[in-house]
């Protein structure tokens, strides 16, 4: 059978072949003349070719000089970035202290928190300048007046005047104790010789009492200060939360230099609580403008767009352009240089080319991202490395220069006209040959894609005929077996889709039913002060076979459940309903738990037809006497938590309900005082399994919980979760989730 293929392959075989005849015998001929002679037009295509090249050349310096500036300012802001990180860390330390007062000062009143919290004086003796310093700067309004001693007229020594200070004052002073690791993050900066790197202080300053907790690496002398008066601080409380604030390039307070502050304000439920703020030098990013050589007389400069100061020049010509303006660049009577100067300050970046010192100079910019600086690099049009490179570049063109002659010309338009008719002719060849040949060919296409359009169309009825001894023959026939196979195949789909969409509107159902029956809404019991208690489940498919429930069996004794249906899915679900019902109904005042369990296991066992059964836990707490009664059928043993650290209790396990009848359960007892917790879960906690196939254990378990052992039980039993979510990553779920969580706060009051 003759294929497509091997038509279209004869055919473009035979032409091709033509061609590359025709065309070869030609180029061969001309080029065997061409190489007798020379080019008279040699010379000036060796002249085009090195005035291309010398511009090549200076495109090249400018990409240079363009990728330094953006390298130098990504270094400048790798510099400024770690004290916006800094600050950062503190803002974010200080919204957690200051939102949780009353967990940081454990309930103490403020009259007794301690104002003592850090030293209150600056030590002048040489060996302790240059180490790491954390202690108070406070305006002289909250100073004892007593206490104030003064050198050279500076505040070198006071402490706190108790009497000035408000009970807000007070407190928010004492919880400022907390911030002390966030604050001393800067020791990592500190490179133990009297000297750092970045960030050499931070601090955060209260609203209230203008009080500024400080954490040095250059111990200072000042303990007199009211940063409320500072920019950084003004400019940071005028920002919404998260916002921060960049200082223009001020003098240290404490006289050490200029540095740069960043700043961010901290809101309490909407009232601004303080600043945090963090500080260095600029030395380091100086060191690296000076420090930067381009060519032989390039160098680069750091521009503050806010007041188009020079910051650091690495040119040390004091009567260049830059440095002659360097307090204002605006104020230059070079007109070039002030259009760039406009570019610069409205955040653009790329390269200019001015005039600057007398000299074409080419000027390339790139502003940085956490600041309004701009770095600046300049290299001459002259400057040696770059007129080096030409004269070596057009000595090199001008050796390769050859004599042509005028006969090299007429030999190439007598070769290029005789490839234009040869081509020519061989194009009017492929045209007819084509036309012709396509025209048989897509013959039975043309009726395959009539057919296509039809059963596209939906008339899966339709049957495509066509008459040819090749393949469009064979792919007629496929899209005729093509069309029955759709037709099946949409009925049986149509079949399906129905009823996995009735499956899971079942499911869905199911689920919601199953939600409703746990308690789901908390706090359960507002009204009562003497206990706190929190529960979930997640199940691991769309219904789940675990349970809890947690209800008053009287006015002073309350009841928690948490048990583990056999199995998944609907039939774990349906027990579970069965199980949690008996078990609430059966539950009564002063009727002993083994033979609640003992009644419900019979019942169970009469109606289990498919051979299910329970693990479950019960307990009754007395909240007078904080006496839980308890019986376990076969289900995992529970956490108590004395103190702050949880621990297994060892109890009796009795068989699971529904497994067998006849069996009788014990009730035991435990004593619980006031703060203690009692943890229940069901076997998904401690058999929660990653992609490695380990599991996820009581040992790991019983570690979140001491962690977390003062939380609530709502805030412990998400930590829980959170931890069990990390273990297992993206591996599935394989078993339902249940947690339950009592705590006993109080004694109930019995009224005599």
């Amino acid at each position: 059978m003759k294929t497509i293929k091997n038509k279209v392959v004869r055919l473009v075989l035979s032409i091709s072949l033509a061609s590359i005849l025709l065309l070869g015998a030609a180029s061969g001929f001309e080029i065997w003349r061409i190489r007798q002679n020379t080019t008279d037009g040699l010379q000036d295509l060796n002249e085009q070719t090195a005035a291309d090249a010398t511009d090549a050349l200076q495109t090249q310096k400018q990409e240079e000089l363009q990728a330094m500036a953006e390298n130098k300012s990504s270094l400048a802001d790798m510099s400024l970035n770690l004290i916006l990180n800094q600050t950062r860390l503190v803002a974010m330390a200080a919204q957690e202290v200051y939102s949780n007062q009353e967990f940081y000062t454990q309930g103490r009143p403020d009259g007794e928190l301690p104002v003592d919290a850090y030293d209150f004086s600056c030590n002048y003796s040489p060996e302790t300048l240059g180490a790491f310093s954390f202690h108070l700067r406070a305006p002289r309004s909250v100073m004892a007046p007593d206490s104030i001693v003064e050198k050279d007229g500076t505040v070198v020594k006071a402490r706190l005047d108790e009497a000035s200070l408000t009970g807000s004052m007070r407190r928010e002073l004492y919880l400022a104790r907390h911030l002390e690791n966030a604050l001393g993050g800067i020791r990592n900066f500190d490179n133990g010789d009297g000297t750092y790197s970045g960030i050499g202080a931070s601090y955060f300053c209260l609203e209230s009492s203008g009080i500024d907790v400080l954490a040095d690496t250059l111990t200072a002398s000042m303990v007199e200060y009211d940063a409320r008066q500072s920019s950084w601080y003004k400019e940071a409380a005028k920002l919404e939360a998260g916002g921060v604030y960049w200082s223009h390039p001020i003098q240290d307070s404490s006289g050490r230099g200029v540095a740069l502050i960043c700043s961010m304000p901290v809101y309490v439920d909407g009232r601004l609580v303080g600043v945090a703020g963090s500080g260095g030098l600029i030395e380091n990013i100086q060191e690296m403008v000076q420090s930067t050589s381009i060519g032989e007389s390039g160098y680069a400069f750091l521009l503050n767009t806010g007041s188009m100061n020079v910051i650091a020049n690495a040119n040390p010509d004091e009567n260049s352009e830059i440095n002659r303006f360097r307090d204002n660049l605006m104020e230059t009577e070079n007109g070039k240089l002030t259009v760039v100067m406009e570019r610069i300050r409205q955040g653009g970046s790329g390269i200019s080319q001015v005039e600057l010192d007398g000299k074409e100079s080419y000027l390339a910019y790139s502003p940085l991202t956490t600041t309004s600086w701009v770095m600046v690099t300049v290299i001459g049009l002259d400057d040696a490395s770059i007129v080096t490179h030409i004269n070596d570049l057009q000595e090199n063109i001008s050796s390769i220069t050859i004599q042509t002659t005028e006969n090299i010309n007429a030999k190439i338009r007598l070769m290029a006209g005789m490839f234009v008719v040869i081509a020519l002719l061989i194009t009017a060849v492929i045209i007819f040959l084509s036309n012709k040949f396509a025209r048989r060919l897509t013959r039975p296409i043309y009726t395959l894609t009539e057919g296509a359009g039809q059963i596209s169309g939906g008339n899966l009825d339709y049957r495509i005929t066509v008459e040819s001894d090749d393949e469009t023959a064979l792919l007629s026939e496929a899209f005729n077996h093509m069309t029955d196979s759709l037709k099946d195949y949409i009925e049986n789909l149509s079949r399906i889709t129905a009823e996995k969409e009735r499956i899971g509107t079942e499911l869905d159902i199911a689920r919601n039913i199953q939600a409703s029956m746990l308690p789901c809404i908390f706090p359960a019991f507002p009204e009562r002060t003497e206990f706190d208690i929190y529960a979930t489940m997640n199940p691991a498919k769309e219904v789940g076979g675990d349970f809890y429930d947690f209800f008053m069996v009287d006015e002073r004794h309350l009841a928690i459940v948490v048990a583990d249906v056999s199995g998944k899915g609907v039939p774990a679900a349906l027990f579970m309903v069965i199980g949690k019902t008996l078990i609430k109904d059966h539950t009564k005042p002063e009727r002993d738990l083994g033979e609640v369990f003992t009644e419900v296991n019979e019942l169970l066992c009469e109606s289990n037809s498919e051979g299910l059964f329970i693990t479950a836990f019960e307990g009754v707490l007395d909240l007078v006497t904080g006496e839980l009664m308890f019986v376990n059928a076969g289900h995992e043993i529970p956490f108590i938590c004395k103190g702050n650290g949880f621990e297994t209790y060892k109890i009796r396990s009795g068989f699971v309900l529904a497994g067998m009848e006849g069996i009788r359960y014990r009730c035991g007892s435990m004593q619980l005082e006031p703060g203690d917790k009692i943890f229940q879960y069901t076997d998904g906690v401690t058999e929660a399994t990653n992609r490695e196939m380990e599991l996820y254990g009581m040992e790991r378990l019983g570690e979140v919980l001491s962690k977390n052992g003062a939380a609530s039980p709502e805030t412990l039993l998400s930590s829980v979760k959170e931890d069990i979510d990390a273990f297992v990553g993206d591996a599935p779920q394989f078993d339902d989730i249940t947690m339950l969580c009592l705590e006993y706060k109080e004694r109930m009051k019995v009224e005599e």
